[in-house]
């Protein structure tokens, strides 16, 4: 958000994201703890449907982060079905 404001980012390699967060329109979206995913938590797109083996085939949902945070973005960005 900062970069596409304009503002100028560098070494952003060092920055970890936090992938997992429950949205819901009209409601407060709020962080779940990565500790939900590893204790076996599935993630779902709006349909339910389950994606992450499209992503990390053997890992899922205990796919590292930046995958998990790649996976989600690309989920949100694409167009509904």
């Amino acid at each position: 958000m900062a970069y596409r404001a304009g503002a100028r980012v560098a070494n952003m390699e060092f920055i970890q994201f936090h992938p997992t967060t429950l949205f819901a329109p009209g409601a407060n979206s709020f962080l779940i703890s990565e500790a939900v995913r590893g204790a076996g938590g599935i993630l779902r797109n709006q349909a339910g449907e389950r994606f992450m083996e499209h992503y990390d085939t053997s890992r899922k949902e205990l796919a590292p982060r930046d995958i998990v945070a790649r996976a989600i973005g690309r989920r949100a960005q694409a167009p509904s079905r």
